[in-house]
């Protein structure tokens, strides 16, 4: 009697290879969609550091990291770190910045998934939320300008720090918290979050968040008693103006329409304390912004947008992951139009910047003698800390002088001494130097 063959056991698909999938998916689609942030140049300020920062000694970077001391000059040693690590590799060859960059970014969604698994949030809809932040506008300089590498470690670190306190590590949470600290002062708030999540998914075991505690209060009144701008776009304003100013800018980051952010608060009614955990982690980070009307940046929403896609991805877990991934698909176009217009404003500004920067530089090569510069006109959305960096990198040298031409300084270099003249054509997108002698009497 014959027997038929039985049939071999059907397979199962493991069921990580789907998420992990989609979680490949979601960063090539960021890289696809960001990959011309290779075409960009360095502004002021990241031209500032990296005037400096590859100066400075191995023992210096590490008694900043350890001292418990707010620092004055507004030296932190994480982001300062990769401005020497990268400007010693590759000077202003600047398309290998970027990889660090969008490599955080990329790390900094995978780090919220993690976050929103352990909060039990589905597979697919953490990947939701993750796909939210990756994708979105809101804080579209963090991750296209190296001067922001401050914000995405520091919100690297603090997701981290959570994380690690999550699944009892104490010890390297505090010490992700520190790191955070040490990459951007916003993370002085990370500890209320802690003391939250004891709370809300924690034994309610208070003790072990004293360190964190103490360190956060101490940072803190430092700040505060030892901040030296007294009167400059830093300074703290405690007022309805300021908040007039703050609230419609930021708010508008998150969902990328006016009023958006307020609209996320509304989320604050669903009883899920996992949502009421992300927009607390929002409502923590931006709270000291909204007193900084002097300084309205985009990048800075980056670190409380990360917790609201933790807030939407807890929130989307309460219906099937489509409706989660058609709100993606709904918002996206909107999103995709809005990153296209930064895009394109972030690169006519870089190359204006490369344009004077690499004069600059040629005029150097060609005449290196000459240690002064004066200078009439800059590209827009430049300031005279870049110019000054730019002659100095050119030189490879520090403290070499670049005067604007109607300061004392430059009116008295101009008379006193041979100087390099340059003058900036903004219509044309072009620097003129050339070599000037004081007037003969």
């Amino acid at each position: 009697m014959d027997i038929a063959p039985r049939p071999a056991p059907k397979r199962e698909r493991p069921a990580w290879l789907g998420p992990l999938a989609a979680g490949i998916a979601i960063a090539l689609a960021f890289i696809a969609l960001n990959y011309r942030a290779y075409d960009g140049f360095f502004q002021d300020d990241e031209l500032d550091n990296l005037s400096w920062a590859p100066h400075v000694t191995a023992t210096e970077f590490a008694a900043a990291f350890v001292k418990p001391l707010f620092d004055v000059s507004n030296f932190r040693p994480a982001g300062h770190l990769y401005f020497a690590m990268m400007g010693k590799a590759f000077g202003e060859n600047f398309p290998p910045w970027m990889t660090p960059i969008l490599a955080i970014h990329v790390l900094n969604g995978l780090l919220i998934y993690l976050l929103l698994r352990r909060m039990n949030v589905g597979a697919w809809h953490a990947l939701a939320g993750v796909a939210f932040f990756t994708w979105s506008a809101g804080a579209f300089d963090a991750y296209w300008k190296p001067m922001y590498v401050f914000d995405l470690l520091c919100a690297c670190f603090s997701l981290a720090s959570i994380l690690f306190y999550a699944n009892r590590k104490w010890v390297l949470s505090f010490a992700a918290f520190w790191c955070a600290y040490k990459s951007k002062e916003l993370a002085v708030m990370l500890p209320f979050l802690l003391v939250a999540w004891e709370f809300w998914f924690g034994e309610r075991r208070y003790l072990r968040l004293v360190p964190f505690l103490l360190a956060s209060l101490s940072f803190g009144i430092q700040g505060i008693l030892r901040n030296p701008n007294l009167d400059n776009e830093y300074t703290f304003r405690f007022t309805p103006e300021a908040l007039a100013a703050t609230v419609p800018f930021y708010a508008r980051r998150f969902l990328l329409f006016r009023g958006g952010g307020l609209l996320l608060f509304a989320l604050v009614f669903v009883r899920d304390r996992r949502v009421w955990f992300g927009l607390l982690g929002v409502a923590c980070f931006v709270f000291t912004l909204l007193f900084l009307p002097g300084r309205l940046y985009a990048a800075y929403a980056y670190l409380p947008l990360a917790f609201a896609a933790v807030a939407l991805g807890a929130f989307a877990s309460r219906f099937s992951p489509a409706c989660a991934w058609i709100a993606i698909a709904i918002w996206m176009p909107f999103n995709v139009h809005r990153l296209r217009a930064e895009q394109r404003a972030k690169l006519a500004g870089d190359d204006e910047a490369f344009a004077y920067v690499d004069s600059i530089n040629r005029w150097v090569t060609a005449n290196p003698a000459v240690n002064v510069l004066v200078y009439d006109g800059l590209p827009r959305i430049y300031y005279h800390w870049g110019v000054t960096a730019a002659w100095n990198i050119a030189h490879r040298a520090i403290g070499m002088p670049a005067y604007y031409f109607e300061w004392p300084d430059g009116k008295k270099a101009l008379t006193s001494q041979i100087v390099a003249y340059g003058k900036w054509d903004s219509a044309a997108g072009r620097l003129a130097l050339s070599s000037r002698a004081p007037p003969k009497n």
